[in-house]
């Protein structure tokens, strides 16, 4: 039993359920920070205290600081990009507060968060990318869209970008089939000195794998295969199960990991055609992932092996994780309903689900030995507060589109 103080941040997410069980568990106390009032993480019977930050700001920041310092918090763990940044733009101040952040400098951290930076490191260390360009103004952008072919993705270079105020709106990555979609889709996509990525469209199933890296050296994979996507043109899943660990994909993580000198959690994506042909570098997520939950439920507990690290215990040594254990995310399956309804994106060449298909894995049969993600008979709350904050969501979000 551990009686470290941990604050784990983002509470809205299902990664940071995960976290707050996980560590709960271990005997930890946990606190829950996030921008809802009531944000998923706090509903579970582990949360012991929460703190409201109406705004991802770095006054707001301060507050959440002053308020961790008054309730002895010895560990803060970011989960998204934006709040990693806010916490490292004044980690000297979290530090001077005897504060210990979950996440690398700002240095280390930009060879992940900048996709740009990523893709260059894959590279240099014979990782495969997709056909890629890095154009610096929008006559460059055409030049790359020619070079790689339409239809082509055009990628923002930050999933948070700050301008000095705030974070910029987070508008993803989408599909360009001609010169008009390609010159919309690289205005909108300009994060200000910095220009969008165009790569090429390559086929094929989105792979991961999963690690806790302390500077560099991986402690331990983990792997999965995404059986559906909350997204269906690619996204995070609504339902995975766990298989074992491809050496293809390790061994390419491993280099690039490496390469990186990676320190923390990260999500090494790849997409795969299955033909015998290499693997292709997708993105780096250099933070904890959506599934966080099925690496834990199959015996890969990063949220605790990343905790120790930064307590400075040693891990133990990790056993081999359970094969074929399936968890359902519930609430990101309607939400992948809401996708299929609102039809196929602009430009996207995939192929994309039917409406009757989506209701049919809504409502139909789930593999054998399905089980929910957010349920827990021993911690059901959060799966209360989960319908409560997601219909609640929609319902606004209805009224605003009026």
């Amino acid at each position: 039993m551990s009686s470290e103080r941990i604050l784990v941040l983002d509470g809205r997410t299902i990664e940071a359920l995960a976290c707050v069980r996980s560590l709960g568990r271990a005997g930890y106390w946990v606190a829950v920070g996030g921008k809802r009032r009531w944000p998923l993480a706090s509903w579970s019977r582990y949360c012991r205290a929460s703190y409201h930050y109406p705004e991802e700001t770095l006054e707001g920041f301060a507050g959440l600081r002053r308020w961790a310092q008054r309730q002895n918090i010895e560990v803060v763990l970011p989960l998204t990009e934006a709040t990693t940044l806010l916490c490292n733009a004044e980690r000297s101040e979290w530090e001077a507060a005897g504060i210990t952040l979950g996440c690398a400098p700002d240095a280390v951290l930009s060879r992940a968060f900048d996709k740009a930076e990523t893709l260059r490191r894959a590279m240099a260390c014979g990782v495969q990318i997709p056909p890629t360009r890095f154009p610096n103004s929008l006559a460059e952008c055409r030049e790359a869209a020619e070079a790689v072919g339409y239809p082509c993705v055009v990628k923002p270079r930050f999933t948070s970008a700050w301008n000095g105020h705030g974070f910029l709106p987070d508008l993803g990555p989408t599909y360009a089939k001609n010169v008009a979609d390609l010159e919309a889709a690289v205005r909108s996509r300009r994060q200000g000195e910095y220009w969008p990525i165009i790569q090429g469209f390559v086929p094929g199933k989105g792979k991961g794998v999963f690690t806790v890296c302390d500077h560099g050296r991986p402690i331990a994979w983990f792997a999965h295969e995404r059986l559906r996507d909350v997204r269906p043109s690619g996204s995070g899943s609504t339902l995975r199960r766990s298989v074992a660990l491809d050496p293809r994909l390790q061994t390419r993580a491993e280099r690039l990991l490496a390469q990186m000198e990676w320190h923390g959690p990260a999500m090494v994506e790849f997409r795969d055609e299955g033909n015998g042909a290499p693997p292709w570098l997708m993105e780096v997520n250099g933070r904890f992932w959506g599934s966080l939950q099925l690496s834990v439920a199959a015996g890969r507990d990063f949220p605790r092996m990343w905790t120790e690290i930064l307590t400075g215990k040693q891990p133990d040594p990790p056993d081999g994780y359970r094969e074929g254990v399936v968890l359902r995310w519930l609430w990101g399956d309607v939400k992948r309903l809401l996708y299929i309804l609102a039809g196929r994106p602009a430009g996207y060449p995939g192929t994309y689900p039917s409406v009757t298909q989506g209701l049919r894995e809504l409502f139909g049969r789930q593999p054998p030995g399905t089980k929910l993600e957010v349920w827990d008979p021993q911690d059901p709350w959060p799966a209360v507060g989960e319908w409560a904050e997601g219909v609640r969501e929609v319902f606004i979000k209805a009224l605003r589109s009026r």
